[in-house]
């Protein structure tokens, strides 16, 4: 199996995801620097950016409800649309409470693409196809992360140059890199996929057998990574900018830099997991990006920073394709949309509050303190899930579906 070999549908799908990326990495990586530039403290900032994870980490049930009624490809094209006109709305507005709302909003639609992407690449492909599916879509979005992040700072520099100083610029920036979203959703609605696979409705009453010991494990897993990541992801182009007095252009080309790791280690997963293991690889990589957070949290110039940022981002999110191919794996069919649900929740609401404690902590300390929190949940959550599988890390199995 090789990716030139998957079938139309999921190249198809590519495409939306990579320009539904694009507005990602923009508010990813510089909406917190937008609301300092309003002058908002780095509590405000992780209060805004924790409600939008707030909002998807609450949305997610509902959402796997609406796609068992409605089906992916409907849901998908709800969330694109929501996701693209808040995230124009939130940029033209400089009133704290609205941003809040519109906050919200915007997470509804994140919530649609996060429940309902897993279910819907894993319906329409088969089994061999599965793992280099689930890479090469994990590697086009850090793409568009990578193409965002780099495009979203030279325009923001762009626009200074004839605007001058302030907010206008980035709040321009942002609005274009937003748009592409709504461009998103030509494709998305000409895509036409198989017919989703009958299975039972999911109801209220599936929840009780759904949360077996195993799942509730790899849930917890998924939280304690969640809440690490909170503390400093969303923080990394506020912490380059102001921590490293840098500029829009140089915060846009190390977050690229970085993501440009994360596809190369996204594309190389299915042959990695072929020869170690995927269990094994998620285990290696989680423990091997741990020292790179000492590097980027306590900086040593920004050359070895830009260079942990990239190794750091390889390592740690490489074993996602596999991650998300297990979690839909390991569960019966009917109950896929709400583990796909219930990870965006644990995800999500994790990261809310780690955002939210990032922001404070970085107010009352400094930009260093979360970074050893962090640390701490990343252990903790590599030894969750090393306890969960670890029959299948100690044999050499070479898939998620072995």
């Amino acid at each position: 199996m090789s990716y030139k070999n998957l079938n139309t549908i999921i190249k198809k799908f590519i495409v939306v995801v990579f320009l539904y990326g694009l507005t990602s990495a923009s508010f990813n990586g510089f909406f917190g620097i937008y609301l300092k530039e309003l002058g908002h403290p780095e509590s405000i900032v992780g209060t805004i950016l924790s409600l939008r994870r707030l909002s998807v980490g609450l949305s997610t049930i509902i959402i796997a409800f609406v796609s068992g009624r409605f089906g992916h490809k409907n849901t998908l094209i709800l969330g694109l649309l929501t996701v693209g006109t808040a995230s124009i709305a939130i940029v033209m507005t400089e009133s704290t409470m609205v941003m809040k709302f519109i906050a919200l909003i915007f997470g509804l639609g994140q919530a649609a693409m996060m429940t309902v992407e897993s279910p819907f690449i894993y319906n329409q492909t088969s089994e061999e196809e599965r793992v280099h599916a689930f890479s090469l879509t994990f590697a086009t979005r850090n793409a568009a992360f990578m193409t965002g992040s780099l495009v979203t700072g030279i325009l923001a520099d762009l626009f200074q140059t004839h605007l001058g100083q302030g907010i206008l610029p980035l709040r321009y920036a942002l609005v274009i890199v937003s748009a592409v979203s709504l461009v998103a959703l030509i494709p998305l609605i000409l895509l036409k996929p198989r017919a989703e696979i009958a299975t039972k409705r999911l109801d209220f009453h599936e929840f009780k057998g759904f949360y077996t010991r195993r799942n509730i494990q790899f849930l917890l897993y998924t939280g304690s990574i969640g809440l690490g990541a909170g503390m400093v992801v969303p923080f990394f182009g506020v912490y380059l900018k102001y921590m490293l007095t840098t500029t829009e252009s140089i915060v846009g080309l190390i977050l690229s830099f970085a993501q440009l790791g994360t596809v190369f280690g996204g594309l190389s997963v299915p042959y990695l997991s072929k020869r170690v293991g995927a269990y094994k690889t998620i285990v290696f990589t989680q423990i091997a990006s741990i020292p790179l957070l000492l590097a980027i949290g306590f900086p040593q110039g920004l050359l070895i920073v830009a260079l942990s940022f990239f190794l750091r981002s390889s390592l740690m999110n490489m074993g996602q394709p596999l991650i998300r191919n297990i979690s839909m794996d390991i569960i019966e069919a009917h109950h896929r949309p709400l583990m796909s649900a219930m990870r965006a929740m644990a995800n999500n609401l994790t990261r809310a509050l780690g955002i939210f404690i990032g922001g404070w902590l970085m107010e009352h300390f400094n930009y260093n303190t979360p970074y050893i929190f962090t640390i701490a949940l990343y252990l903790t959550g590599t030894a969750l899930f090393y306890n969960l599988f670890r029959l299948k890390i100690k044999t050499k199995w070479v898939s998620a579906e072995s």
